[in-house]
């Protein structure tokens, strides 16, 4: 059984229909297996598991994303899996630009350890409160991240409130090292991709704050163990 399970949520235009055929370095597929091998070099003595979960129906692009009810729906069945996952495993989330609203919205109702929003470009919720209590929050923002720009109004339900480094929201941000875009967060032997692992196995004194100078270098992951769901 894992000790540590991560969930990776997924944002615009991943969805089933592209799953299985797109293979590229920016895929859910192929983000969840470079997080599975950085858990395991992170805690090589642990057993690691990661779920890459396209539960929900994405929107087709961000102009689409500021009306949100694929992230309302999606939030519901999100929590739900948590619930089924082993309760003894340390649980995180980790969402990608509209993906992290997905997690946000899930939080007061589902079971997690630690929530990393990547690129974000809100968390669905204007407060903190709103996202329950008990789950550590997390953020990565890359300095050349255009979603940074991305507007953050609200009329009645619509929008995808406030982003998670927002005072109103304080995720604690940690370091991305020299990656670049909004898409770079899952980059291999990254400092972005590292403090991903250190989080989702509970090294919280490994994970280096942004702007830090860091060294580059890890030894070889083992065995690893990738689940894929897809409803």
């Amino acid at each position: 059984m894992a000790d540590h399970i991560a969930v990776v949520v997924p944002g615009n235009g991943h969805h089933l229909g592209n799953y299985f055929t797109d293979r590229g370095p920016v895929s859910p597929r192929a983000r969840g297996a470079v997080v599975l091998r950085a858990m395991q070099v992170a805690a090589p003595d642990q057993h690691v598991a990661v779920v890459v979960w396209v539960g929900y129906r994405t929107p087709a692009g961000m102009a689409a994303a500021f009306f949100n009810p694929a992230a309302r729906e999606g939030a519901d069945d999100l929590a739900r899996l948590t619930h089924y996952l082993p309760r003894s495993a340390h649980l995180t989330l980790i969402g990608h630009s509209y993906g992290s609203a997905v997690c946000g919205l899930a939080l007061p109702i589902a079971r997690a350890d630690d929530c990393v929003a990547l690129g974000s470009a809100g968390m669905g919720v204007w407060r903190r409160d709103q996202l329950g209590s008990g789950t550590r929050l997390w953020a990565a923002q890359a300095e050349s991240d255009w979603i940074r720009f991305f507007p953050h109004g609200r009329i009645g339900r619509l929008g995808l409130g406030r982003p998670p480094l927002h005072p109103a929201i304080h995720a604690t941000r940690f370091g991305t090292g020299d990656i670049t875009g909004h898409c770079g967060y899952y980059t291999e032997h990254s400092e972005s991709l590292r403090n991903l692992a250190r989080i989702a196995v509970g090294r919280y004194d490994a994970v280096t704050p942004a702007g830090a100078t860091v060294a580059t270098g890890e030894p070889a992951p083992s065995n690893r163990r990738l689940v894929e769901v897809t409803a």
